[in-house]
């Protein structure tokens, strides 16, 4: 028992110091010894009540106004920054942008409970996220909640009880052969229809298509090494959308693959038309660095996002049927519809009309870069040789 300057038992860890106000400890639910001070001792025993209660009832005195996009902050900084690359570094921030988008986002760590996060993940299945995604975003939310328990700031991990959407199997968007002259037909009249066909030559994703610079292009060894992405994004919630560039998505991402005749013949069309760019636009031409030497630029010399290219896609889609339903109307049939896509499908267009072909699956493997992580760990790095012969002989653009 505490007594006080008087001798008077106070209660148990209740004790009143020479300066004669009064101090009470306990021991939290984590082992830590806590203390606290008042003038009055009826006061005090009430906050020494209310701290046991709240230390046993999920309400901490630590990180108590920690919300969710403050503990993501935070938990980047900790256990990622200078940890991981630059590229996973985006990805997260990537994965975590629905929780800034919602509510969760802005709530105090403490209040999160299992409904909050399935709300969210069940808004996310009904826009049509795909499992990918969704399964991503619950993987970081459960690790974060992991690290903010780890430091005394939950009691419980919140996805300990969501349930995350069936698994779709679905087959990949592409484009079948009509699909791919309707849309090139129209394609055409815009400005982005070389990385259109960039896109169903190389098989490459549309940042790495982007990220090309002419020095990646050697036109007398019939080569082209892809070692970059192209990205136009916020890095934090303070900073402001801009170009930069990360590391290829795997290893087996950075490849050098042949110059395919299709190919060559797409580059010298835009280094012409490049060319005459900078000459019609010679005041206006800008390339500051690390964007010098682009491949695709704007009629200004600036990189090309990627929201502009699937801006143009949408148009392209619209004009064609539109242009279709007149068609079917004044044939008297029903018009084909061309559904819409991403720039994505272009890369799907290029596996599948190479495997209509006839094409070994290792040689699309190592051309578009794909990976297969189960195999990685039976085999050393070393980058097998493979024969791209077949490859010259197949037209992928078909009219074009």
């Amino acid at each position: 028992m505490g007594k006080d300057l008087q001798g008077k038992d106070l209660g148990k860890g209740i004790t009143q110091r020479e300066d004669g106000t009064y101090m009470a400890r306990y021991v939290d639910r984590y082992g830590k010894r806590q203390t606290i001070y008042g003038k009055e001792v009826k006061a005090l025993r009430r906050k020494l009540e209310k701290a046991k209660y709240e230390s046993e009832n999920n309400a901490l005195s630590t990180g108590i106004n920690l919300t969710v996009n403050a503990w993501f902050e935070e938990y980047m900084k900790l256990y990622k920054e200078g940890k991981v690359k630059e590229t996973t570094l985006y990805r997260i921030q990537q994965t975590y942008t629905p929780c800034r988008k919602d509510d969760l986002g802005m709530m105090k760590l403490q209040d999160v409970r299992s409904v909050h996060v399935q709300r969210l993940i069940n808004l996310m299945t009904d826009k049509g996220n795909t499992y990918g995604t969704i399964k991503l975003l619950k993987s970081l939310l459960n690790d974060m909640f992991k690290k903010a328990i780890g430091n005394g700031y939950m009691l419980i991990n919140p996805c300990d009880a969501v349930v995350l959407p069936k698994k779709d199997n679905y087959e990949r968007r592409y484009l079948t052969e009509e699909e791919q002259e309707m849309f090139m037909e129209i394609a055409k009249e815009f400005y982005h229809f070389d990385i259109f066909c960039a896109c169903l030559t190389l098989g490459a994703r549309v940042g790495e298509v982007l990220a090309l610079k002419w020095g990646d292009i050697n036109f007398d060894e019939k080569t082209i090494h892809i070692q970059r992405t192209l990205h136009y994004s916020k890095l934090n919630e303070e900073d402001k959308a801009h170009f930069f560039f990360t590391t290829p998505k795997t290893e087996s991402s950075d490849r050098v693959i042949p110059l395919l005749p299709e190919a060559e013949e797409i580059f010298k069309r835009v280094r012409k038309k490049q060319l005459r760019n900078r000459m019609l636009n010679a005041l206006a031409w800008r390339q500051e660095s690390p964007f010098e030497d682009m491949v695709f630029t704007t009629q200004q010399g600036a990189p090309v996002r990627y929201g502009d290219v699937n801006r143009t896609i949408k148009t392209v889609v619209m004009k064609v049927n539109l242009q279709e339903e007149e068609l079917a109307r004044i044939e008297n049939r029903e018009p084909k519809v061309l559904e819409s896509f991403s720039p994505h499908c272009f890369r799907h267009s290029f596996v599948t009309r190479c495997k209509d072909k006839g094409i070994p699956y290792e040689v699309i493997k190592a051309y578009v870069g794909h990976s297969n992580e189960e195999m990685t760990a039976y085999y050393d790095h070393n980058k097998p040789k493979i024969d791209y012969e077949d490859l010259k002989n197949v037209s992928l653009l078909g009219v074009v």
